[in-house]
């Protein structure tokens, strides 16, 4: 069985570390499968380091995916040479709405919060609208509304809690005193949101030792391997931060970066209490392979 993950990411690593989790709950659950990701992929590096094959692409433009075009373009040729079996599309409708009628794959289409307006968009005078249908399965991936029905699974996260190091040995990897309170500082959104939260919180160099580290500066990844040496997380409330924080328990300070169609600001105030019932990554995987 291949599964093939694609994505168009511009900015950050968040697609790319959605495709690590759910390669981590395939292995987890001992799925008998090929895993590919594809697309223009944010920090393709980091797959890459954890042996995930990778096919990378550049950006298409609405131009070479219109009727009539979009069999000459990459993203077509891609996929079509990588005859999945089954193809999950991250949040990317606009780009494969239309290749996935030609594709033998099962289709699958993961959304999280995003405003209603990213569900269209005008190309050549003419507004192209998103069609659930298009897609076998249209899956929401954290509380949010949508403008139409979807399947809903917990947050998808990286690791499971008993798959992290224990305090002390995390300690000693990052080497801090696992005796003292310490806090994490970590953002790997646009460039220049690490710098400015690092400058913003260093205060708290007077309460906790603290540890700041991003994957644009070749931080240490994936940092919620080491979240037990830590007692208090500040970070964006981007969809990987803010889910791995909750889902761990951590205490936590979330800021808001201001995104094009993503409300960080809204999942903060309106998700930190959820309490999920398992690994999405995981009940992904259970949907797909059974």
């Amino acid at each position: 069985m291949r599964i093939v993950y694609y994505c168009a990411a511009v900015t950050g690593s968040g697609h790319t570390v959605r495709g690590i989790a759910i390669h981590n709950a395939l292995v987890r659950n001992g799925a008998p499968c090929e895993f590919i990701m594809v697309g223009t992929l944010g920090m393709a590096e980091l797959a890459r380091g954890q042996g995930i094959p990778v096919v990378e692409l550049e950006h298409e433009t609405f131009e070479t995916l219109a009727p009539g075009c979009y069999r000459e373009s990459a993203t077509f040729r891609a996929l079509e040479e990588l005859d999945a079996d089954t193809l999950i599309v991250d949040l990317a409708w606009y780009a494969t709405h239309r290749i996935v009628a030609d594709l033998r794959a099962h289709t699958v289409l993961l959304v999280r919060q995003v405003s209603e307006d990213f569900f269209s968009y005008e190309h050549d005078g003419t507004a192209v609208h998103f069609d659930p249908a298009a897609y076998d399965r249209v899956i929401r991936i954290e509380p949010c509304d949508l403008p139409f029905d979807a399947q809903t699974i917990d947050p998808i996260v990286i690791r499971n809690p008993s798959e992290i190091l224990s305090r002390a040995d995390a300690a000693a990897a990052l080497g801090i005193d696992p005796g003292r309170p310490t806090a994490l500082i970590a953002t790997n959104g646009k460039p220049g949101e690490f710098e400015e939260l690092t400058q913003t919180y260093s205060y708290l160099d007077d309460d906790y030792q603290l540890f700041c580290t991003s994957n644009h500066h070749g931080g240490i990844f994936p940092i919620v391997d080491y979240f037990n040496a830590f007692d208090l997380v500040v970070c964006s409330g981007g969809y990987n931060a803010f889910w791995e924080a909750v889902l761990f328990g951590k205490e936590a300070v979330f800021i808001p970066h201001a995104r094009r169609f993503e409300s960080q600001t809204q999942r903060i105030e309106r998700c930190q209490e959820y309490q999920s019932t398992g690994n999405g990554a995981d009940q992904l995987v259970g949907m797909l392979v059974g």
